[in-house]
């Protein structure tokens, strides 16, 4: 749905001061939401060892290929709709909140079957459900309550929240670790436990306003047109965890320690791109908001991509440091971790030529570049990880968000011509 060009008269006219101070608010979360998450998987390593380690990110990644279908794309639209008519937020929300009380449970049922029939070991049934739960339900609904804040510019509501979750999993862990035994199946009902427990914590605040948008505002958006309007950011979603996480149970077969390996340097990368993940999620807002972005995304991108570069360095000179921190089963992480190092910097670039088709009113041009990449996602990962291991699996990354980058050039080609 197109918005009225008066909607864009009440935004706030540009200022780096203000990006600037919410991109570091942002950041302090992060930070916090890092180091839990770092403490955890250090905690983890230790206590699994590289195969249960294995085991449990394997599992983990074939859950979350359904998390973003149970979430339908809806948090993105939260935040765009928002962030240009936050009028609409409270009864929008409503009606998001029942498709994903829906699609919640249907996906979770559907990826506690995935997991069944997928992983090389079985873990017992319900573990495998509690998993599930916790990571197609709980983290899509923590999601919708984080964009919710973002589409407000409430910076520090929406670090805060995402900082949570991984807080109560790691406080979970914690208390956990010296009554019950080292197991993949006992982590999992720790996590789940934690997550479901903090999503449930979140759900007075945000459904106080739907209550009072009911007395306002009855009249509902036809379900078909969320639907639709989300399926961009739902395709997006998915391919995302395809290109990222296809590649753990294709490795369980080869090996529970190569996928353990892999998720280690992964979240290394994850956990030391922070204040990059920070800067992106404060400007997005202000890129959705005026409906002329400019040159302010391609300026700011390209300082991004320069810290990105620099982030990847640093990440190159830190890897040794994983045998010792981890263990001696975690060599192959450092390995990969040096191999990863550029990643960063190609995924920046595809990030902002996503918000550049969104922000011209292109989101559709997004499904052919998600689907491509996430379909070469899926075929090199089958073709090249039962061969080269770990090294296939990185391979496969690069791949596709080089794959993904080519197709937003052909689509954007018309728009950088005129």
């Amino acid at each position: 749905m197109r918005l009225p060009i008066d909607s864009f008269r009440t935004i706030k006219r540009w200022r780096p001061g203000t990006y600037a101070r919410d991109g570091l608010h942002i950041f302090g979360w992060l930070l916090l939401r890092a180091a839990a998450q770092a403490a955890t998987v250090l905690l983890l390593a230790r206590w699994l060892g590289a195969s249960g380690y294995g085991e449990f990110v394997a599992a983990l990644a074939v859950a979350g290929f359904f998390t973003p279908l149970a979430g339908l794309g809806l948090g993105a639209v939260l935040l765009v709709r928002g962030a240009r008519a936050p009028e609409q937020l409270p009864a929008l929300k409503a009606q998001i909140t029942r498709l994903w009380a829906l699609s919640a449970v249907v996906f979770a049922l559907i990826a506690t079957a995935a997991m069944v029939w997928s992983l090389p070991s079985q873990q017992p049934l319900w573990a495998l459900a509690a998993l599930a739960f916790a990571e197609v339900a709980a983290a899509t609904w923590v999601e919708l309550v984080a964009r919710s804040k973002q589409a407000h510019h409430q910076a520090h509501a929406f670090g805060a929240i995402q900082a949570g979750l991984p807080l109560a999993r790691l406080a979970a862990l914690g208390c956990s670790l010296p009554w019950l035994p080292a197991s993949a199946a006992t982590w999992m009902l720790i996590y789940a436990v934690a997550s479901l427990l903090y999503a449930a914590a979140l759900s007075s605040s945000f459904c106080a306003s739907m209550r009072r948008s009911a007395t306002t505002d009855s009249a509902d958006e036809p379900i078909g047109a969320l639907v639709k309007e989300g399926a961009p950011f739902l395709v997006g979603a998915v391919s995302f965890r395809l290109q990222a996480e296809f590649n753990k149970p294709v490795l369980a077969h080869v090996g529970y320690a190569q996928a353990g390996a892999l998720g280690i340097a992964q979240r290394v990368v994850d956990l030391a791109t922070l204040p990059l993940s920070a800067l992106q999620e404060a400007l997005w807002p202000r890129v959705f908001a005026p409906e002329r972005p400019g040159s302010r995304l391609w300026q700011t991108g390209a300082m991004l991509v320069a810290l990105a570069l620099l982030s990847g360095a640093v990440l190159a000179l830190a890897a040794p440091v994983l045998p010792w921190l981890l263990g001696p089963d975690f060599g192959a992480a450092s390995r990969a971790l040096i191999w990863l190092a550029l990643l960063p910097a190609v995924q920046l670039a595809r990030n902002l030529g996503n918000a550049w088709l969104i922000a011209r009113g292109k989101s559709h041009y997004l499904t052919a570049v998600y689907v491509t990449s996430a379909l070469a996602g899926v075929l090199l990962a089958l073709l090249l990880v039962p061969r080269w291991g770990g090294g296939g699996a990185i391979a496969c990354l690069y791949a596709t968000e080089i794959i993904a980058i080519t197709t937003q050039t052909v689509a954007l080609r018309p728009r950088i011509r005129s």
